[in-house]
C-alpha cells in the first residue's frame, strides 16, 4: 500500500512528531510510506520517502495556513492509496489523527494576550471546515476527550477510534542502577541530595505553576526540558528567589536520561490533548502529577499509579506534591 503520512514536523522531541514518527516507522516495514512534512529530524529508513512541504513558520497561524495551501498543491500531483492527516495538514485526508482541538483548548485556556485571540479565530473556523470534509472516514483521537471535544465543537460523526499515544516500554524504562541515576545527576548538573522535580514540554503547559511551588518546598529542585522560550520564566524564579533550584535545558532526543534523573514529572498543564511526557515517565516508573484537563488523566487512578491536580484551583497542587513528599518511596 502506498501511504501518505502528512505532519507538520517529523520530528521525535516534539509528541505529535514523535507518535509521527514511530508510527511512519511501523507502517514502513509492511508498506511504502511517503512522509509529507516541512522538518525532518530522522534519518531516512528502507521504503519511508521523506518528502518536503514549503511553509513560512514565521508564527504558529503562518505555519499552518502556508503548510495547508502547499501540502494540498503537492498531493494533488500524486495518487496515494492512503493519506492519513496529523491534524490540520491538508484538505483531502482518508484517516485523520486529532492531536488537539483548538476550539476545546481555548475554552479551557483563554489566551492571556490579545495578539494571541488571532490564532483560534482563524484556526477554529478552519478546523471546523476540515473535520467535514467530504473524503474523511475515520477519526483517531488520542483520549476519550479529544473525541468529545472534536464531537461536540466540530460536528463529526462517523467513525471513531480512541488510541492512546503508545510508549516503547523497552526504551522508556527505569534506569538499572542507582549509580546510573547519580551519573544522570551530574550529567545534568543536579544536585544530589534535592527531591528532584521534571518538568518537560511547552512552558506554557504548566512550567509557571511549578516554578511557583518550589518556594513552599526547600529541598526540591526543578530540571526543565523545553523548546520553549524560557526568558519569562527564569524572571520568575529569579523573582521568587528561587532562580539557583531550576535547572533548564533545551529539547533533546535523549528525554529518557531527564526521566531516569527524576523523581517526580510535575505536568500541571491547563489544557493538553494527551500528554505523552506523562506515558512515558510513567514507564520510566516516575510519579507524575498531571492537570486533570490532559488526557492522560484518563490512565490515573489518583493515588495509585499518580495523581491529578486542577490548575484552575488555588493550592490543588500543593496539595499533591505535599502528598507526594510525605512519602517519597509512594
Amino acid at each position: 500500500m502506498k501511504i501518505a503520512l502528512v505532519v507538520h514536523d517529523f520530528d521525535p522531541r516534539i509528541g505529535h512528531g514523535r507518535y509521527s514518527v514511530e508510527l511512519a516507522r511501523r507502517l514502513a516495514a509492511r508498506h511504502e510510506v511517503h512522509v509529507w512534512a516541512n522538518r525532518f529530524e530522522v534519518p531516512p529508513l528502507p521504503n519511508l520517502h521523506f518528502r518536503f512541504v514549503p511553509a513560512w513558520r514565521r508564527t504558529a497561524l503562518a505555519s499552518v495556513i502556508t503548510f495547508l495551501v502547499a501540502s494540498e498543491a503537492l498531493l494533488r500531483r500524486e495518487r496515494f492509496d492512503l493519506i492519513h492527516a496529523q491534524g490540520l495538514t491538508c484538505w483531502q485526508a482518508d484517516v485523520i489523527t486529532a492531536h488537539l482541538c483548538n476550539a476545546a483548548r481555548r475554552e479551557v485556556d483563554p489566551p492571556r494576550r490579545w495578539r494571541h485571540w488571532v490564532f483560534p479565530l482563524v484556526v477554529c473556523p478552519l478546523e471546523q471546515r476540515f473535520y467535514r470534509q467530504r473524503r474523511a472516514s475515520h477519526l483517531i483521537a488520542i483520549s476519550g476527550r479529544v473525541a468529545g471535544e472534536i464531537r461536540s465543537h466540530y460536528g463529526w460523526r462517523r467513525a471513531t477510534s480512541v488510541i492512546y499515544h503508545g510508549t516503547d516500554v523497552e526504551h522508556f524504562c527505569p534506569p538499572s542502577a542507582p549509580e546510573q541515576r547519580q551519573a544522570l545527576w551530574h550529567q545534568f548538573g543536579l544536585p544530589h541530595h534535592a527531591w528532584k522535580w521534571l518538568f518537560v514540554g511547552e512552558a506554557v503547559k504548566g512550567l509557571g505553576a511549578a516554578i511557583a511551588e518550589l518556594p513552599a518546598f526547600p529541598s526540591a529542585h526543578l530540571l526543565v526540558v523545553s523548546r520553549s522560550d524560557l526568558t519569562p520564566y527564569r524572571r520568575l524564579a529569579k523573582s521568587l528567589g528561587v532562580a539557583q533550584r531550576v535547572t533548564y535545558h533545551g529539547p533533546t532526543q535523549s528525554v529518557l536520561q531527564a526521566y531516569q534523573a527524576a523523581d517526580v514529572l510535575v505536568y500541571p498543564c491547563h489544557y493538553d490533548a494527551f500528554g505523552l511526557v506523562v506515558a512515558e515517565a510513567m514507564a520510566c516508573s516516575l510519579p507524575v502529577i498531571v492537570g486533570q484537563n490532559a488526557g492522560a488523566a484518563e490512565w490515573i487512578e489518583p493515588q495509585r499509579n499518580g495523581l491529578v491536580c486542577n490548575p484552575h484551583q488555588s493550592g490543588s497542587l500543593r496539595a499533591q506534591l505535599l502528598w507526594l513528599q510525605a512519602v517519597p518511596s509512594r
